[in-house]
């Protein structure tokens, strides 16, 4: 087998890595806009591995060459290589979100109905959240009435970053957003959002937003850009019969006081999550696994693209919401539907995700 790996950065080397460690590990074909970094990544991967390695300049080469495609590229590039791949019926997988722009999201959503696509939403395949999911599935936990999901990253990213990955609802609350989405089988219909920018950062650095889910359930959605003692990213979920948490464990950057006042540990933990590819190493190993079995055994996906645009249209209705202190409805039909523009009878401020994205705003005064 040979994979393309289209991103030469960060997540282009973990994937490839992941690659390498099978046991029959493919050929790797790497290309980037940046030709030097292609090189580099493939001459680096070949002289650590002695793999098969070797780096494109043209893209139209790679999509020529190999069985399936990793993209990795920064948001705002993935348009082409996602294109090329549906063209040529070549099992993709794609980071997170599909693209930078939701018009151009709905239209690639559209046109990779008939590929086989997996979009890296990893806590889909986090040993944790799944066995969640099976306790949800199998009625364990009853009817689902409150999720809650912090999202706390150890380090604010440069300013720039955003510019390619989107503020902080779109590069990451958009994950636990189809983590909701994904456990409660439910398809978010309201969004609420604010956000404040306390570190002098260019984007928010802090943000929270209420979901309200299809059957009436909430989800409350924390994050900042700032934890001062680690990566502490966390879900809990409450329904009639149980409740359940995932993320506590003795790597939690997360220091609790008991009744008498005194904290529990009563020292720092002990090496604490750095970072997204430390807490979700498992995770982005088992996904690109779960690629594999699409690609050689037709498995389904674990993330379909309709199922990442529908996160992507939530996600970019919270900014909005967050950035006009309206509150957005959004069209229960699925992803890609014509969304029905209609006012609340009892909120003048809430506008609908059409409204949001073409700026027919509803008249009224913001909530708070």
């Amino acid at each position: 087998m040979r994979v393309g790996i289209v991103g030469a950065g960060r997540m282009g080397r973990l994937h490839a890595r992941t690659l390498l460690e099978l046991p029959d590990p493919p050929a790797l074909v790497v290309h980037d806009v940046d030709l030097d970094a292609a090189d580099r990544l493939a001459g680096a991967l070949a002289a650590g591995t002695g793999a098969d390695v070797t780096a494109r300049q043209a893209l139209t080469d790679v999509v020529a060459e190999v069985d399936a495609l990793i993209v990795t590229t920064p948001a705002t590039q993935r348009r082409a290589p996602l294109l090329a791949a549906a063209q040529a019926s070549l099992p993709v997988f794609c980071e997170k979100p599909l693209t930078a722009d939701d018009t151009e999201a709905r239209e690639l959503a559209e046109a990779l109905a008939h590929t086989r696509i997996h979009v890296g939403f990893q806590r889909r395949c986090d040993p944790g959240y799944r066995a969640l999911r099976e306790r949800i599935v199998s009625g364990g936990l009853g009817r689902i009435l409150l999720v809650r999901c912090t999202a706390f990253d150890h380090e604010p990213p440069a300013d720039a970053y955003e510019q390619t990955a989107g503020d902080i609802f779109t590069d990451c609350l958009i994950h636990d957003i189809d983590a909701v989405h994904w456990l409660t089988g439910q398809r978010t219909i309201a969004v609420q959002a604010n956000g404040a920018r306390l570190l002098g950062g260019a984007g928010y650095d802090v943000a929270t937003a209420v979901l309200t889910l299809s059957d009436g359930a909430r989800a409350v959605l924390c994050a900042s850009r700032l934890d001062p003692h680690g990566y502490d990213h966390r879900i809990e979920v409450l329904g009639t019969k149980s409740s359940l948490s995932v993320g506590l464990d003795a790597r939690t950057p997360l220091r609790l006081l008991g009744q008498d006042g005194t904290s529990f540990p009563p020292a720092p933990r002990q090496h604490p999550y750095q970072d997204f590819t430390d807490r979700f190493a498992t995770a982005y190993r088992q996904e690109i696994h779960a690629f594999l079995r699409t690609v050689t055994q037709d498995a389904p996906s674990s993330c379909t693209a309709q199922e990442a645009l529908r996160a992507q249209e939530v996600a970019a209705a919270a900014g909005h919401a967050a950035r006009t202190g309206t509150h957005v409805h959004l069209d229960p039909a699925p992803s890609g539907a014509p969304v029905t523009p209609a006012r609340s009878r009892t909120r003048p401020d809430v506008v609908t995700a059409h409204q949001a994205q073409h700026g027919t705003l509803a008249q009224g005064v913001p909530h708070t």
